[in-house]
């Protein structure tokens, strides 16, 4: 024991009890370098939702016209940029005309085909533009061809584009469909 009683090497306990300088500074250093090593991967995870929300809309595209083909009936794709959705129309054979169209159901889940972005798995995407000939929505005949608002051939190559810079293209005389990523 040493002449004030404590044994040496022993810290006197004070009123706070806080934590050194050191000690904190050690623990900020451990904080950055964890946030620097996953702020990389947050920023990741926004490129796999526009990958996603991307190939999602390649899918309907595709899905609206193998329909039209397989049923005679045209079918369209209406996108709406301020609701962030897309909707599957079809045609009524016995009432031809975009005008009569009506939502498609979703065989997967018995709902309405309407696909909407910014929620859900599509967290953070939105619709940036849909330009087809001018309008927001692109329709597809029993061959398979594009369509633009006015019931027509497609004369241009269509386009949407989401968040992210991840855009979808339907060429204006084949129909083919591709994902450009960013």
């Amino acid at each position: 024991m040493t002449a004030c009683g404590r044994r040496a090497g022993t810290r006197r306990r004070g009123r706070g009890g806080g934590f050194t300088l050191v000690e904190l500074v050690a623990v900020l250093v451990i904080v950055a370098v964890l946030a620097a090593a996953v702020a990389p991967s947050l920023r990741a995870t926004d490129g796999v939702r526009g990958a996603m929300a991307a190939k999602q809309l390649l899918r309907d595209l595709t899905f609206a016209r193998q329909r039209a083909v397989a049923t005679g009936a045209r079918s369209w794709v209406v996108f709406d940029t301020g609701a962030e959705t897309w909707t599957m129309l079809a045609e009524d054979p016995d009432n031809p005309g975009r005008a009569g169209a009506r939502v498609l159901t979703d065989p997967s889940d018995g709902g309405f085909y309407i696909e909407t972005l910014g929620s859900g798995s599509f967290i953070g995407m939105s619709i940036v533009s849909a330009s087809f000939d001018g309008a927001s929505e692109v329709g597809f005949d029993w061959l398979g061809r594009p369509l633009n608002a006015t019931e027509s051939d497609l004369s241009a190559q269509g386009t949407v584009m989401l968040s992210g810079g991840h855009l979808v293209t339907v060429a204006a005389e084949t129909g083919y469909m591709a994902y450009v990523s960013p």
